[in-house]
């Protein structure tokens, strides 16, 4: 009896459920950033305590997609590139729920910012998280769309999230080290930056994985793309 049609639905779906939860979370992480940065722009505690209930679903997912890509490789020991977006998956999955940790982590600081005084400050925040947004956002359109072009374009963005990051630092910073009554403010002001800045760094983790994913090629640690 020929089951091999039947075997390869079957691989074909269970590929397609480890990509189709892999943009899931993608979706959860990158909407639990938004809602960290939204609470703490309007004050709003209602969001920030949205995304520290929402990590959960988050957390739940990885753990399914894990358990779904070692099915995968045990049932069907697949090879090549379906090997590699297995793989891939595994990692880029990791890297979204410390996207969504990371999102927790500002939600929690935020709350304690909105028990103070509205400082203008917060504002500087704003480059590196829109920056930082673009780089998620691209990194996740050159997964959904196998995109090699747009993970390159994800790596090319690293360097000036950095200069953002910097940048906000030396004036929360300067901030510490003058005389005024809004200390733990910008304290947690610089806690957060850093976590936008892990952010992007992560999306780059992501965007090097599609690049392995589609051309077998390690670009990390400063490795180039071959023709």
């Amino acid at each position: 009896m020929d089951t091999q049609g039947h075997i390869s639905t079957e691989f074909n779906e269970a590929l397609t459920a480890v990509k189709d939860n892999t943009v899931a979370i993608g979706i959860l992480a990158q909407k639990n950033v938004e809602n960290a940065f939204a609470g703490l722009m309007q004050r709003d505690v209602s969001l920030c305590n949205q995304v520290i209930a929402d990590d959960e679903e988050v957390d739940q997912l990885e753990m399914q997609i894990d358990n779904d890509s070692l099915q995968v490789m045990a049932k069907y020991r697949p090879f090549a590139s379906d090997l590699r977006l297995v793989i891939a998956s595994m990692k880029i999955t990791h890297n979204l729920e410390r996207v969504s940790d990371h999102a927790v982590s500002i939600a929690k600081r935020a709350r304690k910012i909105l028990k103070g005084e509205e400082i203008d400050e917060i504002s500087f925040l704003e480059p590196s998280y829109k920056h930082a947004m673009i780089m998620l956002n691209t990194a996740l359109s050159s997964y959904v769309e196998s995109s090699t072009e747009k993970a390159l374009t994800v790596l090319t963005m690293d360097e000036k999230l950095n200069e953002y990051h910097k940048k906000a630092t030396k004036a929360y910073t300067k901030k510490l080290e003058d005389p005024c009554d809004n200390h733990k403010t910008y304290l947690n002001l610089v806690f957060i930056n850093r976590w936008i800045e892990r952010v992007g760094d992560l999306s780059t983790n992501i965007a090097e994985d599609v690049i392995f994913m589609e051309s077998a090629q390690d670009v990390r640690h400063g490795g180039e793309l071959e023709d």
